[in-house]
């Protein structure tokens, strides 16, 4: 599996909230082809992470420059600022429980 994280710092933290919100009401994910997972984490009050997991590193290529999009306009939106980095899962270190 192949990871988007997505490394976000806001210059004001009351706007991560908010942020959150528009992302969850304008982020689509089922035009991902390949996207397997997402998740989002509030890790200090100005700091936030995102990860996009996809099935494979084309799809991950394919979808990259869109995602970079989307969020250089968040930055603009939410005065934060975005980086991006590109990984591959280990599969000797992933757990997921079976629920």
């Amino acid at each position: 599996m192949f990871c988007m994280f997505l490394n976000v710092r806001y210059s004001n933290a009351k706007l991560m909230h908010v942020g959150h919100q528009f992302v969850a009401e304008n982020f689509d994910a089922s035009k991902m082809s390949g996207l397997l997972e997402m998740n989002a984490y509030h890790i200090t009050p100005d700091k936030g992470v995102g990860i996009f997991i996809f099935n494979n590193q084309a799809n991950l290529e394919k979808h990259l420059p869109d995602l970079k999009m989307f969020f250089k306009d968040y930055e603009d939106r939410f005065s934060c600022k975005c980086s991006v980095e590109t990984g591959i899962v280990n599969s000797e270190l992933f757990y997921k429980a079976n629920t």
